[in-house]
């Protein structure tokens, strides 16, 4: 028998067993939405009607980027050079997730950091002071604000929040991090709103998953879009995608000479001048 070395508590699978969080699969898939099932497995128990409705909005938020992400240029542009499956291109597109692209993580950083200095007797205003404070004194930019394509208003972010407060599952967590944003424009005198990744990193603490788990959450949520744009490369005719750059390096020059090989090719060492 192999040594006993890994334990989980996500699942169970042995001969006939097939276990997620103490269900069986057969009755997750006989009885459960796709988006209750992602939470179990993730949270792991069954979400509330409010928390279903609000976590099934969620993985709506980022369905599709269009050309103007990382996610979706990276996955077209791999899924050209490896035409035989969409799996590379679908890779490609996750391995762009980070604190530029697809960052709900960032925000809920910055809500249990506020949240843990409350607990340990700040008030709320002196935990988001002294926050921002230390987030400008280290030249840092508040995640979860602004988008060059919608300057007046993420229409995402706000769907999303709309959803969550319709169904309750709006409270301190996310005042939290709007009363950070407020001061952080306040100071910088600048007015962003809060962007979709902003958005669901509020509304995912309000659902009470760890930052940790967002970024695999958002993943899920633009993976059905980044496997249509994968599809739609493989099935165009075949065009290994390039990008055209700007090279400002050196000008063309010579080694006049010098080599690091002798006429019979043996190696020999570059005099140091």
């Amino acid at each position: 028998m192999p040594e006993q070395s890994w334990t989980t508590a996500v699942g169970e699978v042995g001969h006939g067993v097939v276990n997620v969080r103490g269900y069986p699969l057969t009755d997750i898939i006989r009885s459960l939405s796709f988006a209750d099932a992602t939470f179990l497995t993730i949270r792991g128990e069954l979400p509330t009607p409010a928390q279903s409705r609000t976590f099934e909005a969620a993985l709506n938020g980022i369905l599709e980027h269009g050309f103007y992400a990382p996610t979706t240029l990276a996955a077209r542009m791999v899924a050209s050079a490896a035409p035989e499956s969409v799996i590379p291109g679908v890779a490609a597109g996750m391995l762009t997730i980070g604190s530029i692209t697809v960052s709900p993580q960032h925000t809920a950083e910055v809500i249990d950091e506020i949240e843990a200095a409350v607990v340990g007797g700040s008030t709320p205003e002196a935990a988001v002071d002294a926050y921002v404070s230390r987030m400008q004194a280290a030249k840092k930019r508040m995640p979860g604000i602004g988008h060059p394509l919608h300057p007046e208003g993420d229409p995402r972010a706000i769907a999303l929040r709309e959803v969550a407060e319709a169904n309750g599952v709006w409270g301190t967590r996310a005042g939290y991090y709007f009363a950070a944003k407020d001061e952080y424009l306040r100071r910088i005198g600048r007015d962003f709103p809060v962007n979709i990744d902003g958005m669901l990193g509020c509304v995912l603490s309000e659902l009470g998953f760890r930052p940790l788990e967002m970024p695999g959450i958002a993943a899920i949520s633009f993976m059905p879009g980044i496997v249509a744009h994968c599809v739609e490369e493989l099935l165009a005719p075949p065009t290994l995608r390039v990008a055209e750059g700007v090279y400002h390096g050196h000008a063309e020059r010579r080694l006049n000479g010098s080599s690091t090989f002798g006429a019979d090719g043996a190696r020999r060492e570059h005099a140091q001048k």
